[in-house]
């Protein structure tokens, strides 16, 4: 059975959009750099529901053993390092 990843991220409304773009772009390439990642979503939500959570991520990967090396991965480094400099505040993730 897959193992779930999700990440709710609070983007700055005055993040610049081309780095906004550039780290969904980047998030969902995800599947295609780092081998055992099934499926790798990220979009913004169209609702209101999400409060200050304007962004999603949703990380598919083959088992729950390959969190740490996913979050280890350059690739998965590499783009956090550009998360950090959009987010308002501490993201929420939650993995099943």
């Amino acid at each position: 059975m897959s193992f779930i990843h999700i990440v709710l991220l609070p983007v700055k409304a005055d993040a610049p959009k081309e780095l906004v773009d550039q780290v969904v772009s980047e998030l969902n390439a995800l599947e295609q750099k780092i081998p055992f990642v099934i499926r790798s979503r990220c979009g913004k939500t169209v609702t209101q529901r999400g409060q200050q959570y304007t962004h999603a991520l949703l990380v598919e990967l083959e088992s729950g053993d390959q969190l740490q090396t996913y979050a280890d991965h350059p690739d998965h480094q590499t783009v956090l390092s550009k998360i950090k400099n959009i987010i308002s505040e501490p993201t929420l993730a939650m993995d099943f």
